[in-house]
């Protein structure tokens, strides 16, 4: 477990995937969906989720290639998949024959650098100097792919970089190995592809090196500063712009903080490529269903990407969920139907506000206005139209899965 063949690392585990000819896209779903850019993260709906105290909660997973034909299905237009994992070396062409044939793409290629034994203190940020060269090999490999099927952005969730304890960890050294890797992997792209930061406060480590949005955003500029310095000013030019965020909800209320702040300051930074949402107490990251528990920063947070056009600039939505209690396929669909509701509840304010900026509900006026005026508009009702969750039935029906 101490050291790692990569080719080995990267052969082993992989999900096995079969071809199979696209069916009949659900139209009462695909035209909710069509206005969106809709993507999955595919190890929900394949893996067998589980927690710390029992692997296996559900056995409700389809196969990849049934994954992907749900996901065409509800026209869902990307999916996300780790590097080794969902996506492999020896499986690549099967998986974007089968997404181009349905006119749908991968989003992000992640890099797995948080599963293999040897990563137990980090990828590359570790203090182990053999765990940083493979880290940085295999984010390497998965950008390499990414470039070749023209993804925008490679997400990174750099899962188990961080420290537990005291007089151990460099933190500051921790955070110029991230940054140093960032700047690598934008190198070898050429700026042709960027990269997203998923932040996290905590978990696997006590710590980790990139926390909140407002530590990806000084990245972000450490990162620029960086390499301004190793390849100078004008040849800079072409990786701004190139590292962004990816927002998971969860992740912010572990750090008792608000979506929609960390949403506002990265659209406004330029960073916002992509948002993972769901919902959590605060407590523990297990990727509830977005606006289940946080109902008015789900709103706030879909207010600020409808009036700053974020959609339209290219936002993707990536619901990242783990229902090991749940069908996947209906904890899919739901989340779906989740940010449909927003949204459309969102639009509603908007055209009751007259496009004020949001800060007019609060001139002169004190919470119990603002809370008043909101719940009244929000009385008046949306007209909203949700994805039937009984699709799920009917997938599995039609695709003979048990």
């Amino acid at each position: 477990g101490r050291t790692m063949n990569i080719e080995n690392y990267l052969r082993g585990g992989n999900l096995p995937v079969k071809h199979i000819p696209p069916g009949k896209r659900y139209d009462e779903a695909a035209t909710l969906t069509e206005g969106y850019f809709f993507s999955a993260g595919i190890w929900y709906l394949v893996g067998k989720l589980g927690d710390r105290f029992s692997s296996e909660q559900t056995d409700m997973n389809v196969s990849m290639e049934e994954a992907i034909e749900f996901l065409y299905r509800l026209g869902v237009k990307g999916v996300s998949m780790h590097y080794p994992g969902e996506f492999s070396d020896e499986h690549a062409d099967t998986i974007i024959a089968m997404l181009n044939e349905r006119g749908m793409r991968t989003v992000s290629i992640g890099a797995n650098t948080f599963s293999h034994p040897m990563f137990k203190f980090g990828g590359p940020s570790s203090s182990d100097p053999e765990a940083r060269t493979a880290a940085m090999e295999i984010l390497k490999r998965a950008h390499g792919h990414a470039i070749r099927v023209g993804n925008a952005f490679q997400n990174n969730w750099a899962g188990r970089d961080g420290f537990d304890g005291h007089f151990i960890y460099e933190p500051v050294v921790q955070w110029e190995r991230t940054r140093d890797g960032y700047v690598e992997l934008l190198l070898q792209g050429g700026g042709k592809c960027g990269v997203a930061i998923e932040f996290k406060p905590y978990d696997a480590p006590e710590q980790s090196v990139v926390k909140t949005a407002e530590e990806a955003i000084l990245m972000g500029r450490d990162v620029q500063d960086e390499m301004v310095r190793r390849v100078g000013a004008a040849e800079a030019e072409k990786y701004k712009g190139k590292l962004g965020i990816c927002i998971e909800d969860a992740h912010v209320y572990l750090s008792v903080r608000k979506v929609a702040e960390a949403v506002a300051k990265s659209i406004d930074a330029g960073m916002l490529f992509l948002r993972h949402e769901n919902d959590c107490e605060g407590r523990i990251d297990n990727d509830r269903i977005f606006g289940t528990i946080h109902f008015f920063d789900a709103l706030e947070a879909s207010y600020i990407q409808l009036t700053k056009d974020w959609d339209a600039r290219g936002g993707i939505h990536e619901p990242d969920i783990f229902p090991q209690k749940d069908d996947p396929l209906k904890a899919y669909i739901q989340s779906l139907n989740s940010i449909l509701f927003y949204y459309a509840l969102a639009g509603r304010i908007r055209d009751e506000i007259h496009n004020e900026p949001i800060n007019a509900f609060y001139k002169g006026k004190g919470a119990a206005e603002v809370h008043d005026r909101l719940l009244r508009i929000i009385a008046q009702g949306i007209d909203y139209r949700p994805i039937d969750l009984s699709l799920a039935d009917r997938f599995r029906k039609e695709m003979g899965i048990r």
